[in-house]
């Protein structure tokens, strides 16, 4: 696998690399991805599954997503940093975009869950918006 992508925890015992382009390139603004973070939203974009490699041990946390189903978001069990999640629908993960080495390249196409956006988040009035979870082809 030629990484197209790489990055990685805080502490470097977890490291991660992606062998192909995302399929999408977002902003989260659901609850869970606040808490995660800390901040607003999470700045992600989803890649395969099969495309998508990592050394080092991850730790995972479940929740029931907006959509009744399950997900599980890794983390580095020894810094902490938050680094991708995978919906129970499977085959692709979210990777958070501020992890990557070099995270220039990112831009965002689509906010979700705008209608949990905090009122001081200041968003990019060019970037398409979705209340909730779009349809996955949009964006």
């Amino acid at each position: 696998m030629t990484p197209k992508y790489e990055g990685g925890c805080l502490c470097g015992a977890v490291r991660y690399s992606c062998s192909d382009e995302p399929v999408a390139t977002v902003n989260c603004h659901c609850r869970d991805c606040q808490r995660t973070s800390g901040g607003p939203y999470i700045a992600g974009f989803v890649v395969p599954a099969r495309a998508f490699s990592t050394t080092g041990e991850v730790a995972w946390y479940a929740t029931t997503a907006d959509s009744g189903r399950r997900s599980e978001r890794a983390f580095c069990p020894i810094c902490g940093s938050s680094l991708f999640g995978r919906p129970e629908a499977g085959g692709v993960l979210f990777v958070h975009a501020t992890t990557l080495d070099d995270p220039s390249w990112f831009k965002p196409a689509i906010d979700i869950y705008t209608s949990s956006a905090q009122p001081w988040d200041v968003m990019d009035p060019a970037v398409t918006k979705f209340e909730k979870m779009p349809p996955m082809d949009a964006g």
